[in-house]
């Protein structure tokens, strides 16, 4: 079955159209076209052509019950025998009598001649032509049986030629039949397969037609099976798109959103409604912006097939994050842009983790050089005091330790800071021999690094000067620490108050050494603070005083 506008030209619903004989190209046998337009009962037109053996027709023609003696034949417009009723598979294919060929393609209705047939037999004719089709019937009587009645012979064949002719047109309306009933039923089940229903084809009697039946049935069968792995294609594709870690979101050439997926939506707080339909800068800072619009612009011109951006968005409460997008161009077949799938990834966390530990490395390299620096000057310090080498060592070694000790103190903290109690009890608690030879009292503070670092030094000194000099250096001595803070915003003071009771009396004011200019030099010069030392008859005291913060508020 072929529909073809050339092939169905000049055709009109229920007309029917016969062509002249030719070879079949798979038969391989003389055969006729037969060409229909059938009007369904939905009112579609479908177009027909059934390729029908010569052989069938010189059946039917053989069944009409013509004497033996006689000869019906059948010729296309060009004269070529289509059937025969007698040796039709010597003479089927083959050109009627040179006449007779010359009568048909001359267009002769009807008419009686006398003739000699294509077997050498003395015949009287019959000749007429059949207007729908322009086919021509012919039925020859051999002369032998013409007796002294001629015109009652010539009467009866007559009469023979016009039964042939009728039965030539009911064969052709019979043709026709048979051809339109399967070939509306092809019309059902070519609706049937467009809606996706199953098909059954019911046995026709035409090859062509069954043929033609089973290809639909197949294609229904793959059709379906193609649409159940669709439907699971796109159910799998939906699912994952849905549960993504990351958002995925369609665009068009306008940059509004088609989809979203679930996550997309949790970026910035918005409901998959709120979304549809709005551009997806709604909810970029305008810093970041023009260069992803610059971006996309490309993208749709098709300079860009894939681009990725970091942009600052701003959620539906306010708050703010940082998104790495990825967008991919998807074409037609000829370039042209179709959409955008925009894949937008949460780095708010990523950025921060990268900002702290810049943070950190820096605060690194600042701590290591004021450690380093702090390390130098105790060295030249202890080595320029005027003592044995081997007392410079003891010394030096102690106050390394000492700065050792605070610097564990800021580990356990990851260097965030130090409780001042922790840092004294660390200093003083080898010498907590009884209850009340130590006394601490004050607030809960918690030191910035580099306050706990110069503080955790400067009590180390005051310690070891009581240990060699005063109160400590006597079994009923005692060192009393107390502090208070003068509130708590970004002037805040912290007074320190150092007080030895109870040792060897003093008789005059030492002159300073290395321990009293360490401390003078790091309470003013790194913490910008004061210290006043005074030596009292029973020991030494000393009040500092820093200015100090909210730990985050101190600098290293």
């Amino acid at each position: 079955m072929i529909e073809s506008k050339d092939h169905r030209r000049g055709l009109t619903a229920g007309q029917i159209r016969i062509s002249n004989l030719f070879t079949g190209f798979m038969a391989r046998q003389p055969a006729v076209g037969v060409d229909a337009v059938v009007l369904t009962k939905d009112g579609s037109e479908l177009y027909v052509n059934i390729n029908m053996l010569a052989s069938t027709v010189s059946s039917i023609l053989a069944d009409q019950g013509l004497p033996p003696d006689w000869i019906g034949a059948i010729v296309d417009r060009n004269g070529t025998v289509v059937a025969r009723s007698r040796d039709a598979d010597r003479f089927v294919g083959k050109p009627a009598t040179s006449e007779n060929v010359e009568r048909v393609r001359a267009g002769l209705r009807q008419g009686v001649f006398e003739s000699i047939s294509l077997d050498g037999v003395p015949t009287l004719l019959a000749l007429s032509r059949s207007p729908g089709s322009g086919w021509s019937t012919i039925v020859a009587v051999p002369r032998s049986e013409i007796t002294a009645a001629p015109w009652h012979s010539a009467l009866y064949l007559a009469g023979a030629g016009g039964l042939l002719l009728t039965l030539g047109a009911m064969m052709a309306w019979l043709v026709g039949r048979s051809i339109a009933d399967p070939v509306e039923g092809l019309g059902i089940l070519a609706q049937r397969l467009g809606r996706g229903e199953p098909i059954t084809v019911p046995a026709s009697g035409l090859a062509e037609i069954e043929r033609v039946g089973s290809a639909l049935a197949a294609a229904s069968m793959e059709l379906q099976e193609r649409e159940a792995a669709l439907r699971t294609s796109e159910a799998r594709l939906r699912a994952t798109h849905e549960n993504a870690a990351v958002g995925i979101a369609e665009v068009d050439r306008e940059g509004r959103f088609i989809s979203v997926n679930e996550t997309r939506c949790k970026l910035t707080g918005h409901t998959r409604e709120e979304l549809i339909g709005r551009h997806f800068a709604h909810a970029t800072e305008a810093g970041s912006l023009d260069h992803d619009l610059e971006l996309f612009a490309k993208q749709v011109a098709g300079e860009l097939d894939t681009y990725t951006t970091e942009s600052q968005f701003r959620r539906k409460n306010g708050s703010s994050g940082w998104a790495r997008v990825s967008s991919t161009a998807l074409r037609d077949a000829s370039g042209g842009f179709l959409h955008a799938v925009r894949v937008v990834e949460d780095i708010t966390e990523r950025r921060a983790a990268d900002r702290r530990q810049k943070l950190l490395i820096d605060e690194l390299n600042h701590r290591v050089k004021n450690t380093l620096a702090t390390v130098q000057s105790l060295a030249w310090q202890s080595n320029r005091s005027g003592i044995s080498p081997q007392m410079a060592q003891e010394r030096f070694q102690e106050r390394l330790l000492a700065l050792s000790r605070t610097h564990n103190l800021l580990n356990e903290t990851h260097w965030e800071g130090a409780s001042l109690r922790t840092i004294l009890e660390t200093e003083l608690g080898p010498y907590m021999t009884a209850p009340s030879r130590i006394g601490i009292s004050g607030p809960d503070v918690q030191l910035a690094p580099k306050q706990a670092v110069v503080l955790g030094m400067a009590f180390h000194e005051l310690a070891t000067n009581a240990v060699k000099y005063g109160a400590l250096s006597t079994s009923s001595g005692k060192v009393n620490v107390d502090w208070a803070i003068d509130g708590w915003d970004s002037g805040t003071v912290m007074t320190v108050d150092w007080c030895e009771l109870g040792g060897p009396v003093v008789e005059r004011e030492p002159s300073p050494g290395f321990g009293s200019r360490l401390l003078r030099q790091t309470i003013t010069r790194e913490l910008a603070g004061q210290l006043d030392m005074r030596f009292e008859r029973e020991g030494a005291c000393c009040t500092i005083k820093i200015p100090i913060g909210l730990p985050d508020q101190q600098a290293a």
